[in-house]
């Protein structure tokens, strides 16, 4: 019989690395939990408020649920699998994120173990000892979970697509990584492994966030620079070469094509941004090693939500010497490929965890929880070169072991920081609010938590004094400074100074803003006490016509069709069939949707114009969404529409 202490699981060194990986995550999962108690964030509430209709009854509605994860729009493909898993503990939206945090956290500790067994079987390719192997796996992985630079991607309820997402890419990259192990003695399963992985990792991962279709690229720059390359017969050989245009080649090609067409239609892919393509690939040069350096070297007041104040950048000495570095980086890698491909490996694997994100798409410049995959291969780096220096000499090793315990020390000590800040939501939103004094969603953020907690004078401080900070925004701010004035029953005369300023600031707005949210609450007031009679129908008309006049506005298709039926209400409530229609028309004009025609089709109903109603759908055909189950869904409705109208 085998003796058990030869059985690399079993014995003395496998047990104490298990024991120092298990308690290590679980201290980190502790110190996540103090962010539990943590507030909604400012794309939760639209992608989560249908929660409401899914467990509004107290029991959770099927129906409501099924359209809840089929009808996202998030993302093209509508992300029905992350939706879903908010089903799970959704029943507290909105007023506890307690569980969608927890949640949260499971994951990004499941992914912690996917990127230690993914790590285990990469580097057991590499033929060093299996202490070795385990070491630079788990080391690599807790420094991984321990990075501050996660917390936003993790303690933001919606960023559960970008954890789930990741962990389907992960599980798909460990099954490749032992399909390809098994490639040479066990075909039959090696394929399957690797076709599974990368196919079900894919796919999965797409239809819970979009990211994953970087997978096969991810893949490729593992089998390039760490990976033993196969020894396979001839058959086998041609099989492995075409797999390797389809798994590899083509997505780099599909995904080059698609930044390409991005980068030659720039003038429409940027008009609802407030930098060009230009100044936001200059802007990048600089800020992944913003990232990189935050990532290796974190600073707790650096991280948070809010980054809306980062300035976009064009060519100047700044960023063509970021440029450069990287170049120079890139260089020097390729250089000492053939002596050691660890840095190679980590700034290709950086790079194309942000292919997307941080290229030429029109997103917005700064989300920390983006380097959610991409730091990951820098830290691998970093402890396979010093297990690498310290290889069979030991002071090098009591050196190395003694550094990076220090260091992952300190990382732990950041996180704390940073978790307990995302737990504590008043104190964030104030020191977020005085750290970036710049960002309008950071004070937006604070005035909102003080309206919460019954301090309406003390949100109208804050978004006075933004809007004089923001000559671009101010309209915007002082329009939601005047709903917050009509709450306190502020003198007519200065809910007449806000309004006139309002009408003067709007027109003045140079950056991309939507006023859809304030209007919207002045008209409820205006339905219930108007404000103290200061409020009537005729000033939210012509504060909305002065939107609409506004380029910022007007340029946005999605904002002018906002306008147009926000107008069109205020003539329906006025029971003025005219103007409603040719409100309603515009919207149409701007975006046709479906839920617009449906408005359109009721109110000339309720007129008794039956044959303008099917002439207008003639009319306008929507735009149907690009999410595949809400296109069905719409289209079935529009059909259906149509069928009662000619019945």
């Amino acid at each position: 019989m085998t003796n058990p202490v030869h059985i690399p699981l079993l014995n003395s060194s496998s047990i104490k690395t298990l024991l120092f990986f298990a308690i290590a995550w679980a201290l980190t999962l502790f110190i996540y939990s103090q962010g539990w108690s943590g507030g909604w964030h400012f794309d939760d509430a639209p992608n989560l408020n249908n929660l409401l209709a899914v467990f509004g009854s107290g029991q959770i509605d099927w129906s409501a649920a099924h359209d809840f994860v089929f009808s996202g729009d998030a993302g093209p493909l509508g992300r029905p699998i992350a939706l879903a898993s908010f089903l799970i503990d959704g029943s507290t939206w909105p007023t506890f994120p307690r569980a969608l945090l927890y949640t949260n956290t499971l994951l990004h500790g499941l992914n912690a173990l996917l990127f230690c067994g993914l790590w285990l079987a990469v580097l057991r390719q590499h033929g060093q000892s299996s202490n070795q192997v385990r070491w630079i796996a788990v080391t690599a992985s807790i420094l991984w979970f321990l990075q501050p630079i996660l917390v936003s991607g993790v303690l933001m309820a919606v960023q559960r697509m970008a954890l789930l997402s990741s962990s389907f890419m992960l599980l798909g990259a460990w099954l490749y990584v032992l399909g390809r192990q098994h490639l040479e003695t066990r075909p039959a399963l090696g394929w399957s492994l690797i076709l599974g992985g990368l196919g079900g990792g894919t796919l999965l991962g797409l239809f819970s966030k979009e990211q994953a279709a970087l997978l096969p690229l991810l893949l490729w720059v593992l089998d390039a620079c760490l990976l033993r390359q196969p020894h396979l017969n001839s058959a086998q050989q041609k099989l492995w070469r075409l797999f390797k245009l389809f798994a590899f080649y083509l997505p780099a090609i599909v995904i080059t094509l698609y930044l390409l067409r991005i980068a030659l239609n720039a003038d429409s892919a940027y008009a609802n941004r407030e930098f060009s393509l230009s100044e936001r690939l200059w802007t990048q040069s600089v800020i992944l090693w913003d990232y990189l350096r935050l990532g290796l070297l974190p600073r707790a007041l650096s991280f948070g939500p809010f980054h809306d104040d980062y300035p976009a950048l064009s060519a100047s000495l700044t960023t063509v010497f970021a440029v450069i570095a990287w170049l120079c980086v890139f260089i020097i890698s390729w250089l000492l490929r053939h002596k050691n491909r660890w840095p190679l490996f980590a700034l290709l694997w950086f790079w194309m965890a942000h292919l997307v994100e941080s290229t030429v798409v029109p997103l917005e410049l700064y989300f920390e929880h983006r380097n959610y995959l991409a730091i990951a291969g820098p830290l691998l780096a970093l402890v396979a070169l010093a297990s690498q220096w310290a290889q069979s000499d030991k002071p090098r090793q009591r050196i190395v072991v003694g550094l990076l315990s220090i260091y992952g020390l300190l990382l732990a000590g950041v996180l704390w920081q940073v978790t307990s800040l995302f737990g504590q939501s008043p104190v964030a939103a104030q020191l977020w609010h005085e750290q970036h004094p710049q960002s309008i969603r950071a004070a937006q953020y604070l005035a909102s938590g003080l309206f919460e907690r019954g301090d309406t004078a003390g949100a109208l401080i804050i978004l006075d004094e933004t809007a004089t900070r923001h000559s671009g925004s101010a309209g915007a701010l002082n329009l939601q400074g005047l709903q917050l004035a009509c709450v306190l029953n502020a003198p007519k005369d200065e809910l007449q100074t806000r309004l006139d300023s309002v009408l003067t600031e709007l027109p003045k707005a140079s950056k991309r803003f939507s006023i859809n949210d304030p209007l919207n609450k002045l008209k409820t007031i205006l339905a219930n006490d108007g404000c103290n009679g200061f409020l009537n129908r005729d000033m939210l008309v012509k504060i909305t016509k002065t939107a609409l006049s506004t380029d910022s506005i007007n340029r946005i298709a999605m904002e002018r069709s906002n306008m147009h039926y926000f107008l069109s209400t205020l003539y329906l409530d006025a029971r003025d069939l005219g103007q409603t229609m040719h409100h309603l028309e515009l919207a149409m004009q701007a975006v046709p949707q479906l839920q617009t025609m449906q408005i359109m089709v009721n109110v000339l109903l309720s007129a008794g114009l039956k044959p303008e109603a099917l002439e207008l759908m003639d009319d306008y055909p929507p735009n149907w969404p690009k999410n595949p189950w809400l296109r069905k869904k719409q289209q079935l409705q529009w059909q259906q529409l149509r069928e009662q109208l000619e019945s």
